[in-house]
This record gives C-alpha cells, sequence and structure tokens, in this order.
C-alpha cells in the first residue's frame, strides 16, 4: 500500500475544510499579539511575519507589539553606558532614552518591511499589507 503524500490536492482539501470554520470565525476579528526583542533576532522571526501576514489575508485585523530590550542593551553596550534598575524596572536616563527610541524605531522598520514584502513563494509576494504604526 503506498503512502499518501502531503501535498497531493485532496490533503489540501481535507485542511482546507477543517480550517473553513476558524478562518468564518475569525474573519473581522483584532488580533493582538506580543512577542520579546528576542523574538526579533531570532532566525526564524520573517516566518512568523509571513504567518501574521497570511492571517491578515484571512481578514484578521492584526495589532502587533514588540519588545525591545536586547536591542536597548546592545545599544548602551556599545555606548559603554549602564542600565540603571530599581525594583526590576529600568531606569531611563538620556542616554538610555536614545537607545530605547533607535531600538524601537529600528524594529518597527524591521517589521514593516518585512510585512510590506507579502508572503513569499505564493501569489502574494510583493502584495504590501497596510501598516500603521505609532506609540
Amino acid at each position: 500500500m503506498k503512502k499518501k503524500k502531503q501535498n497531493q490536492p485532496h490533503n489540501f482539501v481535507a485542511a482546507f475544510r477543517q480550517s473553513a470554520p476558524y478562518i468564518h470565525a475569525h474573519r473581522g476579528k483584532t488580533f493582538v499579539l506580543a512577542f520579546s526583542g528576542n523574538a526579533v533576532e531570532d532566525e526564524h522571526f520573517p516566518l512568523l511575519i509571513q504567518d501574521l501576514a497570511l492571517l491578515n489575508s484571512l481578514g484578521v485585523r492584526l495589532v502587533v507589539v514588540h519588545g525591545a530590550r536586547p536591542q536597548i542593551e546592545q545599544c548602551l553596550k556599545q555606548r559603554k553606558a549602564k542600565s540603571k534598575y530599581v525594583n526590576g524596572l529600568r531606569v531611563t536616563d538620556a542616554i538610555a532614552m536614545e537607545c530605547t527610541r533607535d531600538a524601537v524605531c529600528s524594529i518597527r522598520v524591521q517589521i514593516e518591511a518585512l510585512f510590506s514584502a507579502g508572503i513569499a513563494n505564493s501569489p502574494m509576494a510583493g502584495a504590501g499589507i497596510h501598516v500603521v504604526s505609532g506609540n
């Protein structure tokens, strides 16, 4: 007996039928996704953004909230500055604020660029997703 391959049409149809109720239930809904600055540094981060772009193409509205702690720490280290913490919270002086602004802006631009690329290797490649950013 032959094994069925994952990419055969009937497998796609079965998978689509199973996912259709979820697509219907979440179309037009807003998802808030938060992830750390460590996630942004991961080599698979572009794949996460591709998955989010796919959700968007299915009618899900996205609010993306990202962290930036490792990027801020790296900037402070490059400037030979140290973070001050009180009860686990960073006390932000002028140098730390500058590093925070630089890190957050850099990550925002990176995320926007990944969303603008669309979904790689698909008919949506290059189809930009409308992005609004703010703080």
